[in-house]
């Protein structure tokens, strides 16, 4: 069959398709309003086999929670829970609105759902890095802004959490500037006299406005083993480490010596530092890096 042939087949199997969809996406939304207008009238048992009709055709976030609040207002906390719960992993954000139900009903809603929010914090964050992985900067970008503000909904009490907000962000900028398009092309500029030295990158701080911090992915310090006088000392230093732009140590030298006998360890140990890139309004950038060390006797 060529290539002309199979148009018109594709382009009536098409316009079936969008005759179909549409119907069945207006009749699921009239099913649901109906369900609403049940549950207005305090009839929750047939609400809920209102909502029962949408099973596997158009069960929205919305329809979901309404079948929540009917499972709820006959007593049927454990199915309730269930519901909740199957809403939380579809829609984290989701939560009724006050116009919706009634505050006992809200808090009820709060109360599953808080339990199960770092879960889904590390689950759309290992989604998001999935994406990220795969060049795919749109999703990635949407799902690392929502582990973002999932967990400063949950106020930064969970310390795992916290560190991946804290990776999130650097992502998310990461695929925000990855979805920037290109910069017109400029013209090709003259070469300088090839006596003039390069102009070395910009290293920022923290005192650099717009700036993201890195984020240690791997830093092992050198084992400390103490003489009998060491013992009943402590020692404290601080080294200074030049990030690059992909998050390796460039140098790294002692701004003040720890132990003479540890210092050269730890310049050793930071050569193979591994760090989540810091980044200025979005583009990953040269960062210097302090560390205060402190040694305590054993």
């Amino acid at each position: 069959m060529t290539h002309a042939s199979r148009l018109p087949r594709l382009t009536l199997t098409l316009a079936c398709w969008l005759l179909v969809s549409t119907p069945v996406a207006a009749w699921a939304q009239d099913a649901l309003s109906r369900a609403k207008g049940l549950y207005a009238t305090a009839d929750y048992e047939e609400a809920l086999k209102e909502l029962g009709t949408l099973k596997g055709k158009g069960m929205t976030t919305e329809a979901e929670a309404y079948q929540v609040f009917c499972l709820y207002a006959l007593g049927r906390k454990d199915e309730a829970r269930t519901a909740i719960e199957t809403i939380v992993r579809m829609d984290p954000l989701f939560r009724p609105s006050e116009g919706q139900v009634s505050p006992r009903i809200r808090t009820y809603f709060d109360d599953v759902r808080k339990p199960l929010l770092p879960e889904v914090v590390r689950q759309s964050y290992a989604t998001a890095k999935a994406a990220f992985d795969k060049k795919d900067w749109a999703p990635a970008l949407a799902e690392f802004q929502r582990v973002i503000t999932l967990v400063d909904e949950m106020g930064g009490s969970d310390q795992g959490t916290a560190d991946l907000r804290t990776l999130a962000a650097g992502f998310r900028d990461l695929s925000k500037a990855a979805l920037q398009p290109p910069p017109a092309p400029t013209p090709t500029p003259v070469a300088p006299p090839v006596s003039a030295a390069p102009r070395p990158a910009m290293i920022y701080s923290d005192s650099d406005a717009g700036l993201t911090r890195p984020f240690a992915v791997s830093k092992m310090l050198p084992e400390w083993r103490p003489n009998i006088v060491e013992s009943r000392m402590s020692f404290a230093g601080t080294i200074e480490c030049i990030l690059t732009a992909e998050g390796k140590v460039e140098s790294a030298k002692m701004t003040k010596s720890v132990n003479p006998r540890y210092d050269a360890a730890l310049l050793e140990a930071a050569k193979f530092w591994t760090f989540q890139p810091a980044s200025k309004d979005g583009v990953p950038v040269k960062y210097r890096y302090t560390l205060n060390i402190k040694l305590e006797g054993r």
